[in-house]
C-alpha cells in the first residue's frame, strides 16, 4: 500500500466523527485550549497578509497587538513541541497531537520568521530548533504506555511522525541551511538569505548547502528509534517530502 493511501486512511480515521466528539466532549477545556492556541496563527496564514501589523488593522483591532500574533506564529517553534508533550503527560493525546500537526503547518506556511531568527542568531538555532524537536519525539517513544495496541496507536503515530517531519522542515532544514553558510560559505548569512527559497534555506551560491536536506533523514532516524514499526511507512513519507522541496 502506497503512503498516499496509508495516509488517507489515517487521517479519515483521526477524524471520523463519533471518535473525535467523544474526545471533544470528554475533554472539552483541552480542546478549546488547542483551538486557542491553533486557530489566530491558522486565521493568518489563510489571511495571506504581509506582516501581523497589517493583518491586526485589516481585522480591525491596533496593530499595536500585532505581538500577539507574533506569539500564535512564530511562538509555534516552542508552542507545539512543548504543548504536545505536557498534554500527552495528563492523557490528552488527541488534543497534543492537533497541536503538534497546526502548529508546525502554520510554521511551514510562514517561512520567513524562522528564516529571520536564523539569520539574526546563527549556526545555534539549528541546535536550538534541533532540542525542540526532543519532546514530540519523547511522546513517540511512550506511545505503549499513552495508547492501546491497534488502528486507533497506528494512525497516531503515523500523525505524531508527520507532524514531526513537517516540524523538521519548517524549522530545521532553514536554520541548519543557515549553519552551513556560517561554517562553509563566503557569502555572508544576510546576502545568502536574501538569494534563497527561504523555506528551504537553498542557494546555489554554495555547494555546502546541497546538505541542508540532511536533517530529514536525521529525523527519520529518530521517528524510527522511537517507533520501530513505523519505519517503512515514514521512510516513504520522507521520500515524499524530499521530492516536494526539490521540486
Amino acid at each position: 500500500m502506497s503512503d498516499e493511501y496509508i495516509l488517507d486512511d489515517v487521517i479519515e480515521t483521526f477524524s471520523d466523527e463519533d471518535t473525535l466528539l467523544s474526545d471533544i466532549q470528554n475533554n472539552p477545556v483541552k480542546w478549546l485550549l488547542s483551538l486557542a492556541i491553533i486557530v489566530p496563527g491558522m486565521a493568518y496564514t489563510m489571511a495571506n497578509e504581509p506582516s501581523y501589523a497589517s493583518a491586526m488593522t485589516t481585522w480591525g483591532l491596533s496593530d499595536n497587538l500585532d505581538w500577539i500574533l507574533a506569539i500564535f506564529v512564530t511562538g509555534q517553534l516552542f508552542i507545539a513541541p512543548l504543548s504536545c508533550y505536557l498534554l500527552a503527560r495528563t492523557g490528552n493525546v488527541a488534543p497534543g497531537l492537533f497541536i503538534a500537526m497546526g502548529g508546525s503547518a502554520i510554521l511551514v506556511a510562514n517561512p520567513l520568521e524562522i528564516a529571520e531568527f536564523s539569520e539574526a542568531i546563527g549556526w545555534p538555532f539549528a541546535i536550538f530548533c534541533v532540542a525542540l524537536s526532543v519532546p514530540m519525539l519523547i511522546v513517540l517513544k511512550s506511545k505503549k504506555k499513552l495508547l492501546d495496541p491497534g488502528k486507533e496507536r497506528l494512525v497516531w503515530c503515523t500523525l505524531l511522525s508527520t507532524a514531526i517531519l513537517v516540524y523538521t522542515i519548517a524549522a530545521i532544514v532553514p536554520s541548519s541551511g543557515v549553519a552551513l553558510a556560517d561554517f562553509s560559505c563566503e557569502d555572508d548569512t544576510g546576502s545568502l538569505l536574501s538569494e534563497v527559497d527561504v523555506l528551504s534555506g537553498a542557494s546555489d551560491a554554495c555547494t555546502a548547502l546541497t546538505y541542508r536536506y540532511a536533517p530529514i533523514l536525521g529525523m527519520v532516524g529518530a521517528i524510527g528509534w522511537a517507533w520501530p514499526k513505523g519505519k517503512k511507512i515514514i521512510d516513504d513519507l520522507s521520500d515524499d517530502f524530499l521530492d516536494g522541496l526539490k521540486d
